[in-house]
């Protein structure tokens, strides 16, 4: 079934996509715009990851975590848990259209990536040390926190299990969003390097 779904998506979701690209170069000319298509075509990939990517990888990252860890479904956040999250994957999202859809900010990502690389065969490994440092220090805070909170808490305590689903989403937001920019700056990178 799962598959049946991902084909569809792909069907009907290439020429949407292909629509939206021709739609935003032809309203960039009539608006007298100087943006290159290969701009829109890496804004609308960052306007994906960023919309679609991310808080799904999120949400399924954090029903994997809680998976493996509990067997009791996860308690729902409280109201100033939600908005707090919320709040995260908006501005998560706002980061990856900013950091991903500037052909400025690809081409000195580009730049820098070049520096750094020691070959094409060890980028794989850079790239995948660079994500998970990023996921380390998103998540630090959060870690740090829901630590200390669950050391100080009873193993009986029904407390725990709200620490513990923090925890949880906190470290999954953190994995999720530092994956989603490196697809978008792949992504983008790609997108320049051939359009």
């Amino acid at each position: 079934m799962r598959a049946v779904i991902a084909v569809l998506v792909i069907a009907g979701g290439v020429p949407v996509a292909l629509l939206a690209w021709i739609g935003g170069v032809v309203l960039a000319d009539r608006l007298g715009l100087a943006v290159s298509s290969e701009q829109i075509f890496t804004g609308l990939l960052a306007l994906l990851i960023g919309t679609i990517v991310w808080p799904l990888a999120l949400r399924r990252l954090r029903r994997e975590l809680w998976r493996r860890e509990n067997l009791v479904p996860a308690p729902a956040p409280t109201r100033g848990d939600g908005l707090l999250r919320v709040l995260i994957v908006i501005c998560g999202s706002v980061g990856i259209l900013v950091l991903c859809a500037p052909r400025d900010v690809v081409a000195a990502v580009t730049g820098i990536w070049a520096a750094v690389s020691v070959g094409p065969r060890e980028d794989g490994i850079l790239l995948q040390l660079v994500l998970t440092l990023m996921s380390l220090l998103l998540a630090a805070p959060a870690l740090f926190v829901t630590g200390y909170a669950l050391r100080r808490l009873d193993g009986q305590d029904p407390r725990r299990l709200r620490w513990q689903e923090r925890r949880n989403w906190y470290t999954a937001a953190a994995v999720a969003w530092a994956v989603s920019l490196g697809l978008g700056l792949v992504l983008s990178v790609a997108a320049l390097l051939t359009l």
